[in-house]
């Protein structure tokens, strides 16, 4: 089934950390076409594994529930090293989940930080492998996408919105976690 444009999308970033810190602020823009719909927030922890049963909870929990039809994640990774399984959100909410970032994902740089970091390193493997199997990266418009419940060639018609919203969950999670945005994506 093809998607209308003018859908309700949801771009989740995460904000910028200190080492040390334990849980790191996420959040998420709702919106349709160029309006901001509406704001949500919430914390997971850094290098955990929690941030796929957050972004699930917090969607459900939302006024925007039954709304949201594409949900943007800024990497396959947020918080250091806890991955979002875009294929468990995707399956869990009904609704298209797709990680974008500017630059080709280097899997092996990102399996010896895994190994490095110690924080359930076999787990995080695997999740890695299995993402990346199930889940072809390909390029679209200029960014390098994972897609879940939907077709890359699709989701670019919706590149643009998802871009707009994405930097802007960047602008306001980096300018609450450190009083001023800065950085792109």
């Amino acid at each position: 089934m093809q998607m209308k444009q003018g859908i309700r999308i949801l771009a989740l970033d995460d904000s910028s950390f200190k080492k040390g810190e334990r849980d790191n602020l996420i959040v998420g823009v709702v919106g349709r076409g160029d309006l901001i719909e509406g704001i949500l927030s919430f914390r997971v922890a850094v290098d955990g594994d929690d941030a796929t049963g957050k972004i699930i909870k917090k969607v459900r929990g939302s006024r925007f529930s039954g709304q949201i039809k594409l949900i943007v994640v800024n990497g396959i990774a947020i918080a250091g090293l806890n991955f979002v399984d875009i294929g468990e959100v995707s399956r869990s909410l009904r609704i298209p989940a797709v990680n974008i970032v500017r630059r080709k994902p280097h899997s092996t740089e990102l399996s010896k930080a895994i190994r490095a970091s110690g924080a359930s390193a076999k787990k995080k493997l695997a999740l890695l492998k299995k993402l990346n199997s199930e889940f072809k990266i390909t390029k679209v418009g200029g960014f390098y996408v994972q897609c879940a419940g939907i077709k890359p060639a699709e989701f670019s018609r919706f590149l643009q919105s998802a871009m707009h919203f994405l930097r802007l969950a960047h602008l306001i999670a980096s300018g609450v976690a450190i009083g001023e945005s800065r950085g792109r994506i």
